[in-house]
């Protein structure tokens, strides 16, 4: 009985899970969905952002503005949308190459090499999970993007719907209630592993690379 119950599904409603679960949830499906769906789902968890709060995030993230779109409106959430997709998408890239990155500056300035940070390039300097939480959004955009039709549908039509079977309980739990599959990462979403740069996620690690008081990286 007690083996058995370690591969059984917790029942734990998803309505009923603490801020902290919500926001360890988002951290792990950042890790696991295809970037296009991620940033689906960011828009409409933005929409329900206050305005403000978008204009200050819009500023933020102003260095991966392309130049036909130095005219968008600051508030609107698609385009913040699509900034946060490139400025994660940006860290990836610095991130899998830092050990290269980090010879390079070490043998032509050490001192550089310590600080570990670009200044030349003001887009190295935005971290977009340290945004979410200075700003005071991330339990707001965390929820709504749980509960976004784009992950949903992602679950319940998409590819994700052929891989539960592999994914935590609570997923199943959450986007397919007739789901009957195994527990592969507890309530907290973490140890069902993530996507890979180019195939699902954000740079393989979530958001903040493993939890949502780390530092780290999405993905294409």
């Amino acid at each position: 009985m007690g083996m058995l119950s370690r591969f059984r599904r917790r029942r734990a409603p998803y309505r009923a899970a603490s801020e902290e679960e919500r926001i360890s949830r988002y951290v792990y499906l950042l890790g696991t969905l295809p970037a296009s769906v991620i940033e689906s789902a960011h828009a409409s968890a933005f929409a329900d952002v206050p305005p403000q709060r978008r204009r200050e995030m819009f500023e933020q993230l102003r260095p991966f503005l392309a130049e036909s779109e130095r005219d968008a409106a600051a508030e609107d959430p698609t385009v913040i949308a699509r900034l946060v997709r490139r400025a994660e998408e940006h860290r990836a890239r610095r991130t899998q190459n830092e050990g290269t990155d980090a010879a390079t500056r070490s043998a032509a300035d050490p001192a550089r090499a310590a600080v570990g940070v670009d200044d030349a390039d003001p887009r190295d300097r935005v971290d977009v999970q340290s945004m979410l939480t200075n700003v005071g959004i991330m339990a707001i955009v965390a929820n709504q993007f749980l509960l976004s039709t784009s992950v949903t549908a992602y679950y319940t039509m998409g590819a994700g719907s052929l891989m539960l079977g592999s994914e935590p309980a609570w997923v199943g739990e959450t986007y397919d209630p007739g789901f009957t599959g195994f527990d592969g990462g507890g309530s907290g979403g973490f140890d069902g592993g993530g996507g890979a740069f180019d195939g699902g996620g954000f740079d393989a690690g979530g958001f903040g690379g493993g939890g949502f008081d780390g530092g780290g990286g999405f993905g294409g």
